[in-house]
């Protein structure tokens, strides 16, 4: 877990830097959103086989990335 972490940190500075997401992103906040919505999916989906939870993760993590996304050049 902690190799995928910092992998998932080093991907979101990266992206940060690139100007993908907002110059005030906190990158342990993003990876800590990123991380739990995978264990949810994982509980919702693996253990109460509950229907739809790939799609609402799917829902959830497009949330988080429009939260942290920087604002498209203008055109």
């Amino acid at each position: 877990v902690s190799t995928w972490h910092a992998a998932m940190r080093r991907t979101i500075v990266q992206s940060r830097e690139c100007g993908d997401l907002r110059a005030d992103t906190d990158a342990n906040q993003l990876l800590f959103e990123i991380h739990g919505l995978i264990l949810a999916l994982h509980y919702e989906a693996r253990f109460l086989r509950s229907e739809g939870s790939i799609e609402r993760a799917k829902a959830g993590f497009s949330n988080i990335l429009a939260r942290y996304a920087s604002e498209p050049p203008a055109a």
